[in-house]
């Protein structure tokens, strides 16, 4: 049920169409989005989705090139670090095409290090 759930979550994830992306970054490398429409917050945890668009197609550490990635995470606004809920990356741009990879939820928490896409991240999410 739980895999099921994963897959439909990255499936409604991969919609890009409808979001309402707004750029929290534009680095040399990507372009990277949040999608305000996606936070809900709980206490001191907010979940939200972005979006990192690659201006050059790159290969995961897995091999599998891609050209963007989608990520549900949840930030700890108390204490500042991320996990992901649910992250994907698509051979396509701004999350199209294929799905050449995913990781389903993870119980283990990063720090957000300062100056870094998640503090980038974490900051519009907790703002």
């Amino acid at each position: 049920m739980r895999r099921f759930l994963s897959s439909l979550f990255l499936a409604a994830l991969s919609c890009n169409s409808a979001a309402d992306w707004v750029i929290v970054s534009d680095h040399d490398d990507y372009i990277a989005y949040a999608d305000p429409a996606t936070l809900s917050r709980e206490g001191d945890r907010v979940r939200m989705s972005d979006l990192v668009d690659l201006k050059m197609v790159r290969p995961s550490p897995y091999g599998n090139l891609h050209a963007s990635s989608t990520a549900h995470s949840e930030f700890d606004c108390q204490n500042p670090r991320i996990r992901t809920i649910a992250f994907s990356l698509h051979s396509g741009q701004m999350g199209e095409g294929d799905i050449v990879e995913t990781v389903a939820e993870s119980n283990g928490w990063l720090p957000v290090a300062p100056g870094t896409l998640l503090s980038m991240l974490w900051k519009f999410a907790c703002s």
